[in-house]
């Protein structure tokens, strides 16, 4: 038996076993607090689109539900497409894009199949599509834990854990505390949640836990015992890995160039995720919060000080016509070469370096490299 599928996943049973700091799920390892944080990136600032595909899911069920048989079946063209839309959509995001959604994609062909359709409605004498209704609520129950999940820990993460000065068990047990038992700007926002009452917020979140005995995947002459943890609801399966994830000192974090979120697994307080920055594709956020960090600095250098006042003066020289290109090429050149000289050697930044950047040196030492490269 693997890690993480004693009892399979769907879009009804969210099952995890937990093993020290760490969580399993459908064969896989992750750090506890993986999907809490990673979900965080589903949702745009802007929730609307989320919010309008809910609302427009939740009208047309509604209306299949009471428009009789042959009304229903008229109006099951206009859901189909949204449900497949949002069943697509679902899958992409974790928990359920490291599973197998097949037996999904079976239930959603099932349910806006129109035979399907028509005998549900045949036997039942009311003539409400069960199969239909069945699954249509499942997905619109997974779109609103979603929705609700990540703008209530979106608020936890942005007032109680982004400045904080330590990130630890015992400071993320502050910080849950003082938000979920505390705080009423967050029980107003919990009380106001849209259909907050299809996936209700709890802080304990309701779960079947138990015990299981598995097979090391490195050593098979070696057992552990992992604590299996069984969520009926998304937003349950979601909680508990955030509070397991805090527990051992692992918590949500928010990146400052690209702005997502990440999972922070020490007490570093972080700033940037290791992800590819989206302005240049060759740089982490990290390596290029550290350059934009660095260039900061540098303008209150003296030597990168001079150095950009020169080369901004070469450019617009350049750019009003008073130098050719080939000479503004050779001057920044110059400059560049002059800059990291006085970077390298003292003295020469205490005593050459100004006078080698005048422009009229520049420019001349420029020329006389020109001229001699026509020559040769």
């Amino acid at each position: 038996m693997e890690f993480g599928m004693g009892q399979g996943n769907s879009f009804e049973c969210f099952v995890m076993d937990c093993w020290k700091e760490y969580v399993y799920y459908e064969g896989r390892r992750f750090p506890v607090g993986h999907f809490a944080a990673e979900i965080l990136n589903y949702v745009s600032e802007v929730h609307d689109p989320l919010l309008e595909r809910i609302s427009t899911l939740i009208k047309y069920v509604d209306q299949v539900a009471t428009s009789g048989e042959n009304g229903g079946r008229e109006m099951l063209f206009h859901v189909e497409p949204l449900l497949q839309e949002a069943v697509s959509w679902i899958c992409t995001c974790p928990p359920f894009c490291y599973q197998d959604n097949t037996y999904a994609l079976h239930c959603l062909s099932q349910a806006v199949d129109r035979e399907q359709f028509d005998r549900d409605c045949h036997d039942d004498s009311e003539h409400l599509p069960y199969y239909f209704l069945s699954f249509s609520r499942d997905v619109l129950e997974i779109l609103v834990a979603i929705y609700n999940f990540c703008i209530l820990i979106r608020a936890f993460e942005r007032k109680y854990l982004r400045n904080l000065k330590k990130r630890n068990e015992s400071t993320f047990a502050k910080a849950a505390h003082e938000c979920f038992e505390e705080d009423n700007r967050f029980f107003d926002l919990l009380e106001h949640m849209p259909f907050g009452e299809i996936q209700e917020f709890f802080s304990h979140p309701q779960l079947i836990s138990g015990f299981a005995y598995l097979q090391d995947s490195q050593d098979k002459e070696k057992w552990i015992t992992v604590q299996r943890i069984v969520c009926r609801r998304l937003i349950d399966f979601y909680v508990f890995d955030l509070m397991n994830g805090l527990q051992h000192g692992h918590g949500p974090s928010w990146c400052r160039n690209c702005h997502h979120y990440f999972l922070t697994t020490n007490a570093h307080v972080p700033k940037y995720c290791d992800g590819m920055a989206p302005q240049d594709s060759r740089m982490t956020c990290r390596q290029y919060g550290a350059m934009m960090h660095q260039k900061e600095q540098n303008k209150h250098h003296p030597i990168y000080s001079l150095f950009n006042t020169r080369t901004g003066t070469i450019r617009k020289h350049h750019q009003r016509r008073k130098i050719s290109d080939e000479l503004r090429q050779e001057a920044l050149h110059l400059a560049a070469v002059c800059r990291d000289k006085a970077l390298m050697d003292n003295d020469y930044a205490a005593h050459g370096y100004a006078q080698d950047m005048e422009l009229e040196a520049l420019y001349a030492q420029a020329q006389r490299r020109l001229e001699r490269g026509k020559q040769s």
